[in-house]
């Protein structure tokens, strides 16, 4: 296939922009941002459009609006086409010096963005904040003046992408817990729980939908 052909899942992804009335400009600026990191990262890139898509799908489930998890999910590793390569190809476990430099993301997203996604930069800052040693350790101010309930629902999508990014990141291979294998799909649903020990009610609901567990 032409690499320039696009995937399966850039396919569901473009076609979740048109439903959800994401205008052209705002779908032209999203491909410019996706861009480096594919070419860069084609496993983070097929990550970031599986964590938006499973975002979007969590949201509905929930009631809750589609569109700014679709944008924050596919942007919320944008800033890893600034990590270096040896790092984000590496299937063996991180180092300390790896794991500072992996961090480095979250910031380095949040300024490419900042001032064109406001919305999707204020929730992506979150999505590493959940996990044990979670970082970064201080957020930056709000851009904007919010107000207070929609402060709370930036904190709660960028919970929902958290979910979403540990979920689609359990199903790589790589030595993180023990054996460099695919761990089995009753297995990424133990971690699952083990991980998120704050959401285990959402989480066993969405197996029991379906949203969970249904490619394992």
């Amino acid at each position: 296939m032409n690499k320039n052909e696009p995937t399966e899942v850039e396919k569901q992804f473009w076609d979740a922009c048109n439903n959800l009335g994401i205008h052209e400009i705002h779908q032209k600026y999203i491909r410019h941002y996706l861009a480096p990191l594919r070419d860069k990262s084609p496993a983070t890139h097929l990550h970031s459009l599986q964590v938006a898509l499973l975002a979007q799908t969590i949201g509905n489930f929930l009631y809750h609006e589609e569109k700014p998890l679709l944008l924050a999910g596919v942007l919320h590793d944008l800033g890893k086409c600034k990590t270096p390569s040896h790092i984000l190809e590496k299937t063996e476990s991180w180092n300390d010096e790896d794991q500072a430099a992996v961090q480095e993301h979250v910031m380095d997203g949040y300024r490419m963005i900042r001032g064109q996604f406001d919305v999707s930069v204020e929730i992506l800052l979150w999505h590493h904040r959940f996990q044990e040693s979670g970082y970064p350790d201080h957020l930056p101010p709000f851009l904007h003046a919010y107000r207070e309930t929609t402060q709370l629902l930036i904190r709660e999508y960028g919970r929902i992408i958290a979910l979403a990014d540990v979920y689609d990141a359990l199903h790589r291979v790589n030595a993180k817990f023990g054996k460099k294998e695919a761990l089995s799909g009753e297995e990424i649903r133990k971690k699952m729980f083990q991980l998120n020990l704050d959401r285990t009610k959402l989480i066993r609901a969405l197996y029991e939908k379906g949203i969970l567990g249904h490619a394992d």
